[in-house]
């Protein structure tokens, strides 16, 4: 497996997107400051910290999507599957060398935006509420259950353009019927998984008000449920995978 995972690591190392990517998570951290300095805004290092972090984790999410699609999605693009498929690695060692790729990859970008995010704090305050890097790691949740979600729509679908739309679309209108049941009926909003991505709004009292007791939940309630969304869509990703033909 570790060969398929250098092997997928060469083929985005070489792709102009991916220094595109990392270029610009370096420049939205760096035109923050900016902003901020130019325009006489108190920041302290907690605060910038937090709002940095927060706009390069959500655009993770939306880059995540996007190449855990072309994972799959290229490789029947370019019509290199099926002689992926007759090498002489099983179907479960490709697509988990793909999921463990895909992991390996948001959690690089990841690190590189809490990184730059921190070493730019630096040039403000350190008045205010202590740095608390806690809430950060947790926002590691949306992104992986991305991932999975993103290749199982891989398999269902063979345009790469079909596999975003599908899993973009899937996440706004779930999220946004999961905040009107939030409104009316809070009680049904906690059987919809997107609301339980975000597991510091067990640790933050105003999130705690707005979302965790409206949907009477729990921090144990919400990782049993998004580990029973994972395991089904990892199931079903390697079903649909040894069953699939791509001739």
């Amino acid at each position: 497996m570790l060969s398929l995972i250098q092997n997928e690591w060469m083929k985005w190392w070489t792709m102009k997107k991916s220094k595109i990517v990392l270029a610009i998570y370096i420049l939205i951290a760096i035109g923050m400051v900016i902003i901020a300095k130019t325009n006489d805004i108190d920041f302290t290092r907690s605060g910038f910290y937090d709002l940095t972090s927060i706009i390069l984790i959500t655009l993770l999410g939306i880059i995540t999507i996007v190449f855990t699609a072309e994972a799959i999605g290229n490789e029947v693009r370019y019509d290199t599957m099926k002689h992926l498929l007759m090498s002489p690695y099983s179907r479960m060692t490709i697509y988990f060398s793909k999921l463990v790729f895909s992991i390996l990859l948001m959690f690089g970008q990841f690190l590189l935006i809490v990184l730059i995010s921190y070493a730019l704090s630096f040039t403000f305050s350190e008045a205010g509420e202590p740095l608390v890097m806690r809430d950060t790691w947790l926002q590691l949740v949306g992104p992986i259950f991305t991932i999975f979600m993103t290749l199982f729509f891989s398999l269902l679908f063979r345009s790469v353009g079909m596999i975003i739309g599908f899993t973009v679309l899937a996440q706004f209108f779930t999220t946004i019927a999961g905040s009107v049941l939030l409104a009316f009926k809070p009680g049904l909003a906690k059987w919809i998984v997107f609301m339980h991505l975000d597991w510091s709004m067990y640790f933050d009292q105003s999130l705690e008000a707005q979302l965790v007791n409206p949907m009477d939940t729990t921090l144990t309630f919400s990782v049993i449920f998004v580990l029973a969304h994972i395991l089904v869509l990892l199931g079903g990703s390697i079903l649909i995978f040894q069953k699939k033909s791509y001739t």
